[in-house]
C-alpha cells in the first residue's frame, strides 16, 4: 500500500493535484493499516488469555503491556539509528 503513496511523491510534487493524490494514498494506507491492527491484532492477542486464570490474565497482560511496548519502542529506535549510520543522514535512510 505504501508503493502509490510513494511513487506519486517521487513523481512530481510542483503539482498541487499530485500532491493531492499522495497524501489521499497516505490517508487511506493508514486506515487500512489501523483497521487491520483494532480489528484482527487486538482481538487475537486478548484471545491468548482466554485459557489463563484470572490472577496470571492480569500478570500476564501487565508484563507484556509494559514490557513488549518498552522493548518494541527501543527495537525501532536501534533499527532507526543503525540505519542513520549505515546511509550517513536521516534523508538517505
Amino acid at each position: 500500500l505504501a508503493f502509490p503513496f510513494f511513487s506519486s511523491i517521487f513523481v512530481g510534487l510542483d503539482s498541487p493535484r499530485q500532491l493531492r493524490i499522495a497524501v489521499t494514498f497516505g490517508m487511506i494506507q493508514t486506515l487500512l493499516s489501523k483497521t487491520t491492527k483494532y480489528a484482527l491484532f487486538d482481538p487475537t492477542t486478548q484471545m491468548a488469555y482466554i485459557p489463563l486464570d484470572e490472577e496470571s490474565k492480569v500478570k500476564g497482560k501487565a508484563a507484556i503491556e509494559v514490557i513488549g511496548s518498552r522493548i518494541g519502542k527501543s527495537g525501532g529506535s536501534l533499527i532507526q539509528q543503525i540505519l542513520v549510520l549505515g546511509f550517513g543522514n536521516i534523508i538517505n535512510a
